[in-house]
């Protein structure tokens, strides 16, 4: 430091030294000029810089040197003798009395714009000592501020170091004396160079507005936000997400595991979806549990130690099918679940599917998860198990005596009423969302969903429910009624109490029901046919089903969950009915109709003229008096359920079958045609949007059906529902289940 201050002790020496001399030359010189020129070009002098470029006092910077008449303009030097041209630049003019004046070319040589251009005199190199001299002055000005600012190019240093010599002996103040003298030495001031003050002073000047300091220090300022943007990335990533549980990990490449309330349960990998069969929802409905509503597996003594391999699908139920075969267990309350993750975040919604051809049988029919729409559709499918015929619906009084309270019936709603709290309670260890639980019912397993969908607490178990094809007849009697319709099944299997009841064999159980209670096909009503005396399944035991549903919607407004009923265009074609005639001729289609309960009514020849007389026609006949209808009465009732059918054909027959809606919504439905396609694509989006969204697009208040075809109809009646309603036809003889 103390090398540096003499440094600039004798540079500030050297350059007083050498600046008065100029001072001295500069005003004899002038005294000399000023005294030839006359007074009249003087005068034009303020005339001419005013054309050329003003030139503006400036502050002098610091180690500039502030003395009278140091490159100051005299009158008799603001312009040249031999210059007349009056629109010449200033920077020009000063270049050109440079060159008139080579004594003074130390002063007039800096051109404003470009600090960099030599002078004349610089080029001709007539005075040696101006370098020497301007790059003290150059050094006295730099020195303070190299520790302060960073070095940035060779090449903007050397540009900004000029441009500050350029102002350092370029800016003055005019300090003439009042007497035209020259100042003597004690009138030189000088500006001091080791003044913080006045370097603060400086900056703050060169830089007076907040984006200029922001511009000088962009460097600076952009790798601190890049450091702070690293730091903010560091935390997000090093932060646990809570909820965002990794998948777990799948072992030799086809098995995962999850969770469940009762332990680890295995599962397969098929088709890019996780599999998991046979998983336990209840305890087993088997000696004292026989006959009584689903047990939860509340204890852990009803649980597996372990993993549970859950690899392969379990017996069905106890049924007998259609054809009058007996298959299935009663050891049976598991559940299906397919999956396209096993994680936690973003759950999916959950399917619970619900089917069976009738409440003795055929379960669970078409209603089978897929584990490839599971994936295409980012759907989590449930498939539970649930008793049917005499294990699941029989209503005696010996098992209501024996039960608290004392009730009986309605087993396998049962069933499904707690493979629906399972759901509940594991779902999400299975990637689904509880709150978004459609349960799909089709056929007999629809009539137990639209049922279900009335109970009070139905929001508790599923969000909204998707009927296909059900009965629209549902239980009116009470238990103490049913109980005792139901007692010549006690006199069928030869027992007195409810212990005989629980130790007989299961299948001579449910094959002991009598035909009677047996669905029939669909077909004409017989003339023989009396509604009153079908034998109902369903009861109102007082438990679950505790009132009807049309009082539950007649009364209310909006049901406790949402609700879409609908079915086919040909629901009753059966078969049996198929195979009857090799060929359904005009003549044999007349025939069955007379045979049937219409000709008795006179009704013949008024549903001739509505239908053709063909196997398609007839078919659709018996939807409409079996199915279609009394479900369109249903929601014409209720105005809140959006009521849905399917015109679209398929097969050699060319009809709407009772299958082609589910068919479609599981992926099971082949097109064949550009018409097909296009129904197919429909009826998928038609169900898919509801199980995401809750709701139908094309819903509108005063539309009640939904035609579909080859897109999406709507219109405000279906078919010739209205005349069989007004003949009251329908519901009367509408299917039970």
């Amino acid at each position: 430091m103390s090398d540096l201050k003499e440094e600039k002790s004798e540079d500030k020496k050297d350059i007083e030294m050498e600046e008065r001399e100029k001072m001295l030359n500069a005003e004899n010189k002038a005294q000399e000029i000023e005294s030839s020129e006359d007074k009249q070009e003087e005068k034009k002098t303020p005339k001419d810089i005013k054309e050329g470029m003003e030139v503006k006092p400036k502050k002098i910077p610091i180690g500039g040197i502030q003395m009278p008449g140091f490159f100051t303009r005299s009158k008799s030097k603001e312009r040249c003798k031999d210059d007349t041209d009056a629109t010449t630049e200033g920077v020009e003019l000063i270049e050109k009395c440079a060159d008139a004046n080579p004594e003074n070319n130390a002063q007039t040589k800096i051109k404003l714009p470009n600090p960099f251009r030599k002078s004349k005199a610089e080029d001709d190199g007539d005075k040696p000592a101006e370098p020497k001299e301007k790059k003290k002055l150059l050094d006295t000005i730099r020195l303070p501020l190299v520790s302060v600012f960073p070095r940035k190019k060779k090449d903007d240093s050397l540009e900004s170091q000029t441009a500050q010599a350029g102002l350092a002996s370029m800016e003055t103040l005019d300090d003439k004396s009042t007497d035209g003298k020259t100042n003597d030495d004690n009138n030189m001031k000088t500006v001091s160079l080791d003044d913080k003050t006045d370097l603060e002073k400086q900056q703050q000047s060169e830089s007076t507005s907040f984006f200029g300091k922001m511009k000088s220090h962009k460097a600076v300022i952009g790798a601190l936000l890049l450091f702070v943007l690293v730091i903010i990335i560091i935390i997000i990533f090093s932060i646990p997400r809570s909820g965002n549980k990794n998948s777990p990990p799948v072992r030799d490449g086809k098995f995962v595991v999850t969770l469940t309330g009762c332990g680890k349960v295995e599962g397969l990998i098929e088709d890019s979806s996780v599999a998991f069969r046979g998983i336990p929802y209840a305890r087993p409905p088997i000696e004292d549990l026989r006959f009584k509503y689903a047990q939860p597996l509340n204890n852990l003594d009803y649980c597996w130690n372990g993993t549970f391999l859950a690899h392969n699908a379990t017996d069905l139920c106890l049924q007998i099918l259609s054809n009058g075969t007996v298959m299935g267990a009663e050891d049976c309350l598991t559940l299906d679940v397919v999956t396209p993750y096993v994680r936690y975040d973003n759950p999916l919604p959950v399917i619970v599917l619900i089917g069976a051809e009738s409440l003795m049988g055929g379960s669970p029919g078409k209603m089978r998860p897929s584990a490839r729409y599971a994936r295409s559709r980012d759907v989590v499918f449930v498939r539970p198990n649930f008793r049917l015929g005499a294990l699941g619906f029989l209503a005696l009084k010996a098992l209501s005596e024996s039960d608290y309270p004392k009730t009986s019936g309605n087993y396998g709603l049962s069933d499904i009423l707690a493979a629906l709290k399972w759901v509940q309670l594991n779902i999400e260890h299975f990637g689904g969302d509880k709150k978004a639980v459609t349960i799909f019912g089709h056929r007999a397993g629809a009539t137990l969903v639209t049922a279900l969908s009335t109970i009070p607490d139905a929001k508790k178990y599923f969000a909204r429910a998707w009927a296909s094809s059900g009965g629209a007849i549902y239980p009116k009697k009470p238990v103490a009624e049913s109980e005792m319709e139901n007692q010549s099944f006690m006199e069928a299997v030869q027992c007195e109490d409810v212990e005989c009841l629980r130790s007989l064999d299961a299948e001579k159980l449910v094959s002991a029901v009598e035909d009677t209670w047996r669905k029939p096909q669909p077909d004409l009503p017989t003339v023989d046919e009396v509604p009153e005396k079908r034998h109902e399944w369903l009861v109102l035991d007082g438990r679950i089903l505790k009132e009807h549903p049309d009082e539950v919607w007649s009364r209310e407004e909006e049901l406790p969950v949402k609700l879409i009923v609908g079915t086919t265009a040909q629901a009753g074609s059966t078969e049996k009915l198929l195979l009857k005639h090799t060929e359904w001729t005009e003549p044999l289609v007349k025939e069955h109709i007379n045979q049937s309960f219409l000709s008795k009514n006179n009704l013949s020849d008024d549903a001739l003229k509505m239908y053709p007389a063909t196997y398609r026609g007839l078919s659709t006949m018996i939807s409409d008096i079996r199915i279609a209808c009394p479900l369109f009465s249903i929601c014409s009732r209720v105005h809140k359920i959006p009521f849905y059918i399917v015109t679209q054909t398929r097969w050699q027959h060319d009809i709407a079958d009772i299958d082609s809606d589910v068919d479609a919504i599981l992926g099971r439905y082949e097109p064949k045609t550009p018409e097909q396609r296009r129904y197919f694509s429909a009826m998928q989006g038609l169900f898919y949007d509801y199980v995401w969204k809750g709701k139908i697009e094309q819903e509108m208040i005063g539309q009640k059906v939904l035609v579909v075809g080859q897109d999406v109809l709507l219109n405000s009646t279906y078919s010739h529902c209205a005349f069989w309603m007004v003949k009251n036809i329908v519901p009367t003889y509408a299917a039970l289940d």
